[in-house]
């Protein structure tokens, strides 16, 4: 058989096994068909002498709600390695009646849960601060059904941003995933800071419930005040229990969201200890800018859907987090108007290097970017093997660094060579191809594979 694609010389990862093997890698047909010491031959050949070969990076939690741009974020994801995205998550998520006719040609292997919040509005409710009526919740079964059925990866909470969500639309919602194959819910957790523990608590009760994977979106944003080992080790109680629970962390000790949410509601100078002044605007016509009063407020009431960077939260507990054996590296990556944190375009070269750090050889860092989140996802990526999507990513290991700042938040990465999705190479050193080579992803279909 002649191959699509040969990487010759380089040193594959594999982060199941925990090796590194100085092989080749063959691709056809958008799979990988060859793994070894011998040159078949092949219609291209990429040198990747001194180079690492690493299964493509999945990132199980992004956002990609702005649907009007087509590719921002995700050119900042595939640049660093990226080439399977989940979007939708925090509640968030548009419904695919949306989303299908924008993203037909994504760059990356694209899918989306459906988000609470995308519920809420299309059944008529506005405000993020009122419960939904029991009408209410029934149409919003509808509508979640449709979208299961139709192959949505699964339904996301983001409750801290509709902080009175009752437990009956809770219980509602998250009761049609229960025996559903490969589905989760992913949540955004009620609360942060000094009550994190508690809403960590709420939604380990859902997986008991209902007997559903429950990914605690982001738990180190949520928790890294002071409580975020407790937090882990409540997850992991809970899987000991024999609750299916999952978890992700990104590698930054600041977050970033909308200042019209509730996350910025008077009272969150108390909550975490810190004041206007640890508050960054991200975007729009104070970007840049540390908050003042008069700022904060013009923007709550005049550019609501703002970001800002709140420097808050504790880097020991980030890094203590991440290193974590059931910790999924994921990104959280959102953007306004092409603006936002830099954990959108820094995000996995910044954690690869953070758990080197942290003493973790390479394949055991990879595996949190790659056959980990997979698996939280019921994904057949994460790992180089026959038969495997050909999804991949070619690195220099001295050289591999984020570049992004809170400054220049989309500077791509230094040190990644060679990107491939399904096969095709979608990025050669910095630049994407011309033709997008991802595609959307849908459960129960031959597309999720």
């Amino acid at each position: 058989m002649r191959l699509d694609t040969l990487i010759a010389g380089g040193s594959i990862v594999d982060p199941i096994a925990g090796t590194l093997l100085k092989a080749n890698v063959g691709f056809a047909g958008g799979r990988v068909a060859y793994l070894g010491r011998e040159a078949p031959e092949a219609a291209r050949v990429v040198d990747a002498a001194g180079l690492f070969v690493s299964p493509g990076f999945v990132d199980t939690h992004m956002h990609d709600e702005e649907l009007d741009d087509l590719y921002t974020i995700q050119r900042a994801l595939l640049l660093q390695g990226v080439t399977t995205a989940i979007a939708g998550n925090c509640g968030s998520g548009p419904l695919m009646e949306a989303y299908k006719p924008k993203r037909q040609a994504p760059m990356l292997k694209l899918a989306y849960q459906t988000g609470h919040t995308a519920l809420r509005k299309a059944v008529g409710i506005d405000d993020a601060y009122r419960p939904a009526t029991a009408a209410e919740i029934a149409r919003m079964q509808g509508l979640l059904r449709g979208e299961l059925e139709r192959g949505s990866f699964g339904l996301s909470f983001g409750l801290e941003y509709a902080p009175n969500t009752s437990p009956a639309e809770i219980d509602a919602l998250a009761s049609l995933l229960s025996g559903l194959p490969e589905r989760w819910i992913s949540v955004h957790i009620r609360y942060d800071g000094p009550r994190c523990l508690e809403g960590v608590r709420e939604v380990i009760d859902i997986a008991r419930r209902f007997k559903v994977r429950v990914q605690v979106s982001h738990i180190g944003s949520m928790t890294a005040f002071g409580y975020c080992a407790e937090a882990v080790g409540l997850v992991e109680a809970a899987k000991a229990e024999g609750l299916d629970m999952s978890f992700d962390c990104y590698p930054y000790d600041a977050f970033c969201t909308h200042i019209g949410s509730a996350v910025f509601d008077p009272g969150f100078e108390e909550r975490w200890q810190k004041g206007l002044s640890d508050l960054e605007a991200a975007s729009g016509k104070h970007k840049g800018a540390r908050l003042t009063p008069e700022s904060y407020a013009d923007l709550r009431a005049n550019d609501p859907e703002a970001l800002v960077i709140a420097h808050v939260m504790n880097g020991e507990e980030i890094r203590t987090c991440l290193a974590h054996p059931s910790c999924a590296v994921a990104s959280d990556g959102v953007l306004h108007d092409g603006q936002g944190h830099p954990r959108a375009a820094g995000t996995f070269p910044r954690a690869l290097r953070i758990l080197r750090e942290a003493g973790l050889s390479w394949p055991e860092a990879v595996r949190h970017a790659t056959s980990l989140p997979a698996s939280m996802a019921w994904l057949d990526s994460g790992a180089l093997a026959m038969g495997s999507p050909a999804d991949a990513v070619v690195f220099d290991p001295e050289a591999l660094r984020d570049k992004a700042t809170f400054a220049d938040q989309l500077a791509p990465p230094e040190g990644i060579a060679y990107v491939f999705v399904d096969g095709a190479m979608a990025v050669d050193h910095g630049t994407c191809a011309a033709e997008p080579a991802g595609r959307l992803l849908f459960k129960g279909t031959a597309d999720a594979r």
